[in-house]
């Protein structure tokens, strides 16, 4: 019978071997993301990583984010040598917009498109299946034989219902892997309290996955980062690290097991090394005398509002302009509101409305702090309040991070393919699913 081997090259990124065929998942490997905001705990030099790209032959993209879809990675050009002249498969979930299938055929690479749910044979006996999760998100099914993998890597599957479902339609897994710390903006500098209990709630969750879904081994993974802007280093101060892991879930029914890069195990037979925990632990403990990035250059309000104007003739031209401004009138609903931004590098507060742009203001009520090349970035890109969100660069009171949401959300949902337009009212769960996540942040903010 074929043994199936696990490699951990980094964060999202394992190379799971079964026979001849070699998928790595989710590859990034050095250099910042999510606008300066992410690093790495651990980076791994170019000649490693094309060792590793020699003996691939898929690779799993889970979803858009840059620590999973990395497009620096594949734009280097020894890296896109040897994987065009391999012809090595890239797996993606079909999306409506297509935009990182084109990305990749446009740079000569063999992409896989799979529906949600489509089952594929790789050989050797050798099944897998893409999962869709939530708005943008995959996981991935492996099946041979004689086990059964699933990779979560940070799909938000957190409730008991929905885990119950996953399994009624999926069924049992062997091997589990799972995101283990949390990954965004939680609450400020001030709102410990928040990052504790989303630090908390990622154990609850992986309890709950393992137990459900009948897991014989967990491995924690796509968490082995640091928020690393000098503007968000403080949410280094809550995240979960592998002792604190294996500490809270050890002696449950499944076996809790980190890898250390480049450790290989057989997935029938995983056990922890503690060297791998050693190795882990001595780079959280010297997260505090890891590189700090900052925003050097500040954009004045000149070009922040050349940048803006681009950005609502964007809005304009993929979503309604008549719903925009409709929904602004309703009052309940507080979309579209104007915003008191603070800009730290500025030291001075600006009114904004996407109708008008940015005003200087006396008002002493502030909705959100941020830098200019933060503002500066969501108007550039649809994805960037989505990075704003992740990477944590500003200060936002509960009230201005409603209003901060319900006006630049608008550029998310045309990044994932969709638009503000009356044939929204025909997706009401789209609707439901924001108000739902924007609820649960909300509430945090106290």
């Amino acid at each position: 019978m074929t043994k199936t081997d696990i490699k951990f090259i980094n964060h999202a990124s394992v190379l799971i071997s079964h026979g001849d065929i070699k998928i790595l998942s989710d590859p990034w490997y050095n250099g910042p993301v999510f606008h300066n905001g992410w690093r790495l705990l651990h980076e791994i030099e170019e000649k490693k990583v094309i060792d590793i790209l020699k003996t691939v032959t898929h690779i799993f993209i889970s979803h858009e984010h840059p620590d999973h879809f990395n497009t620096s990675f594949f734009l280097n050009q020894n890296i896109k040598s040897i994987l065009t002249k391999k012809n090595v498969e890239i797996l993606f979930q079909h999306t409506k917009d297509k935009r990182v299938y084109k990305f990749l055929k446009k740079n000569g690479y063999n992409v896989k498109e799979f529906k949600s749910d489509e089952k594929i044979d790789l050989g050797n006996d050798l099944q897998a299946k893409i999962i869709k999760h939530d708005f943008y998100d995959s996981s991935l099914i492996l099946k041979t034989p004689v086990i059964k993998i699933l990779n979560l890597n940070d799909c938000p599957m957190r409730e008991e219902q929905e885990i119950i479902k996953f399994k009624k339609k999926h069924g049992p897994f062997d091997v589990l892997l799972t995101q283990f710390s949390y990954a965004a903006w939680k609450g400020g500098v001030d709102n410990k309290n928040y990052r504790e209990s989303a630090a908390e709630e990622k154990l609850d969750s992986i309890e709950k996955q393992s137990n459900i879904l009948n897991c014989k081994f967990v491995i924690p993974f796509a968490s082995f980062v640091y928020f690393s802007n000098e503007l968000n280093f403080y949410m280094n101060d809550s995240i979960n690290t592998p002792e604190k892991i294996v500490k809270k879930l050890s002696g449950k029914k499944y076996n809790i097991v980190f890898l250390s890069p480049g450790e290989i195990q057989d997935l029938s037979n995983l056990k922890q090394k503690q060297s791998s925990l050693d190795f882990w632990k001595k780079e959280y403990d010297n997260i505090n005398l890891k590189h700090k990035d900052k925003f050097e250059q500040s954009i004045n309000l000149e070009n922040l509002n050349l940048n803006y104007k681009n950005y609502r003739d964007k809005i304009y031209k993929k979503n309604s302009k008549f719903l925009i401004y409709f929904l602004k009138k309703i009052k309940l609903m507080n979309l579209f509101q104007s915003i008191n931004i603070k800009l730290y590098d500025h030291e001075k507060t600006y009114n904004y409305s996407i109708f008008s742009g940015l005003t200087e203001s006396t008002s002493k009520e502030i909705d959100v702090i941020m830098h200019s090349q933060s503002l500066a970035f969501i108007f550039k890109n649809e994805f960037g309040f989505d990075t704003l969100t992740v990477n944590g660069c500003f200060e936002c009171s509960q009230k201005g991070f409603s209003k901060l949401s319900k006006s630049f959300a608008v550029g998310s949902l045309n990044a994932l393919g969709l638009a503000l337009n009356f044939n929204l009212l025909f997706k009401p769960q789209i609707v439901l699913l924001f108000l739902i996540k924007l609820k649960k942040v909300l509430s945090k903010l106290v």
